[in-house]
């Protein structure tokens, strides 16, 4: 399951930028006078013609497509930003330089890797793109024993190797920008489980038994409040799946069964290949 999740995201990936990349060659070509042999939105135009129906209509609705994806790409773009800035400058506010510093060498992190905030809120999550760092919080480290902070860093690292905030942040991008190609929506759902599975894995290899990772599990369950809806792209270490979680915590070599969407494959394949003729 997991080899098909990283085959769906790279898939994703590739046809999102497809198509967001012909999107801005068919602006380039009607604003700046660009040249381009190939553009799937040109052909589309002709496509309309063919079937008869007047250039102006289907000019016109090639351009609200592009006007509706490009404007949802750039507003998400920028709210991104301005929430990373804000959760820079908290975490610089509130950060425990000694117990940041004390923490990294426990578990040989780099400089840029953990911030440990004074909060009584128990928190455990992974923020950041290029540099990922792992964000506790002093309520959390009053709250667990030493070996399960221990499985629930590990966890948190398993997010930094990968980048996983990227990940969920580009593919919340590609669902939103391209609601009309309904498999990025569900694409977009299921990879935040499924990253959650894969770090939990790792951190039960990393302390060869699940006991540990599972309680601090159901620690936070059970005192932590709700988490807010945040708009920063984010792993938290206990806010995604808990069910499917706990039972893979119970039995690591359990099979998730994960049913391909047909009906959305098809609609979105359907629709790609009215873009690619439409335009």
């Amino acid at each position: 399951m997991e080899k098909r999740l990283k085959w769906l995201y790279a898939a994703s990936l590739a046809l999102s930028g497809l198509v967001l990349g012909q999107m801005l060659l068919f602006v380039g070509q009607h604003l700046f006078k660009w040249k381009a042999r190939y553009n799937i939105f040109d052909l589309c135009v002709i496509l309309f013609k063919n079937l008869h129906i007047p250039a102006p209509i289907a000019f016109n609705l090639v351009n609200v497509v592009i006007l509706y994806t490009l404007s949802s790409v750039l507003v998400l773009v920028v709210r991104q930003v301005f929430q990373a800035m804000k959760a820079k400058r908290l975490v610089a506010r509130y950060q425990d330089a000694a117990l940041t510093s004390q923490y990294r060498g426990m578990y040989r992190l780099d400089e840029h890797q953990l911030r440990i905030i004074s909060s009584k809120a128990p928190t455990a999550m992974t923020i950041g793109f290029l540099k990922p760092r792992i964000i506790l919080s002093t309520g959390l480290l009053d709250m667990l024993d030493p070996t399960e902070l221990h499985a629930v860093i590990d966890h948190e690292k398993c997010h930094v190797k990968h980048r996983d905030p990227l990940a969920i942040f580009l593919l919340s991008v590609i669902s939103k920008a391209l609601l009309y190609i309904p498999i990025f929506a569900w694409i977009a759902k299921k990879y935040p489980i499924m990253i959650e599975l894969r770090a939990d894995k790792y951190a039960i290899g990393q302390m060869n038994q699940p006991a540990d990772l599972g309680s601090a599990l159901l620690k936070l369950l059970k005192q932590q409040s709700p988490v807010p809806n945040l708009s920063l792209s984010h792993a938290s270490f206990a806010e995604t799946s808990m069910n499917v979680r706990i039972k893979h915590i119970l039995d690591p070599q359990m099979t998730l069964y994960l049913p391909w969407p047909r009906l959305r494959i098809a609609i979105s394949l359907l629709i790609v290949i009215l873009l690619m003729g439409l335009i």
